[in-house]
């Protein structure tokens, strides 16, 4: 069989203490896996061509990434992925399972999948071989017995938090990529356009059954309008609920 055509979808990944630009742990792992089966596996980028993380995704092996056309906030990514794999006629497309940012959708490669009549695959942590049209994968879900798989292509494989560790960026060869900008159109998402967005806040510690600590203290002799107040102050202290407004 002739060397199979790997296209691998690269999303900007942001470090979620320092929120730097990085490259998103999951494309990486997937890009990885792209490089050992293919010399020169054609990879695809939505977004913009001036974020740094993108020279990391080159330092590692890549001639080229494609940027598709200037996506603004609230596009939606998947029409204009779509028709380009339609021209290219991968074998195989390789992604992680979600992005670092925006909406994070672990959907799109379901989403690509369905549109192009591809099978898609979750959680692929090895590619163990392509030949006659159909790839011999390993899934693996952490905690769980690792499955061996035959999947006749062209298939999308979400990679792994199992797939193997990405190498180092190499600092030459990440100034030596080119980033091709190419034209694309890009349709509204309509349905993410109503949604409210805020800060995430901090998670409240998980409380066991009789947990006492700071200055808790048993709800003893107290009436239930008491007993009420003294619980509420306890979940807004420990920032279960809030009042309206905030």
């Amino acid at each position: 069989m002739r060397d199979p055509k790997v296209v691998v979808l690269l999303s900007a990944g942001i470090h979620p203490v320092s929120g730097r630009a990085r490259m998103a742990p999951g494309d990486a792992r997937a890009l990885e896996m792209a490089l050992r089966l293919s010399s020169h596996p054609i990879a695809l980028h939505v977004g913009d061509s001036s974020n740094t993380s993108l020279r990391d995704y080159l330092g590692m092996g890549l001639d080229t990434i494609e940027v598709l056309g200037t996506w603004t906030d609230g596009d939606d990514i998947v029409p204009t992925l779509g028709e380009r794999l339609s021209e290219l006629k991968p074998d195989l497309v390789l992604t992680g399972t979600a992005a670092d940012a925006g909406e994070a959708s672990g959907m799109v490669p379901y989403l690509l999948a369905h549109g192009l009549g591809f099978r898609h695959v979750s959680s692929i942590a090895a590619i163990d071989a392509i030949e006659a049209g159909e790839a011999i994968v390993v899934q693996a879900y952490r905690g769980a017995t690792r499955r061996r798989l035959a999947v006749q292509l062209p298939a999308i494989f979400s990679a792994s938090e199992l797939a193997p560790v990405p190498r180092a960026p190499a600092f030459a060869r990440s100034r030596r990529g080119t980033l091709q900008v190419t034209a694309g159109t890009f349709a509204k998402d309509h349905e993410a356009a109503t949604w409210t967005r805020a800060p995430a806040r901090r998670r409240p510690k998980k409380i066991t059954a009789g947990q006492v600590g700071g200055d808790s203290a048993p709800l003893v002799g107290l009436t239930p309008d008491e007993a009420a107040h003294r619980i509420l102050d306890f979940l807004r202290d420990k920032n279960i609920i809030q009042e309206s407004g905030q």
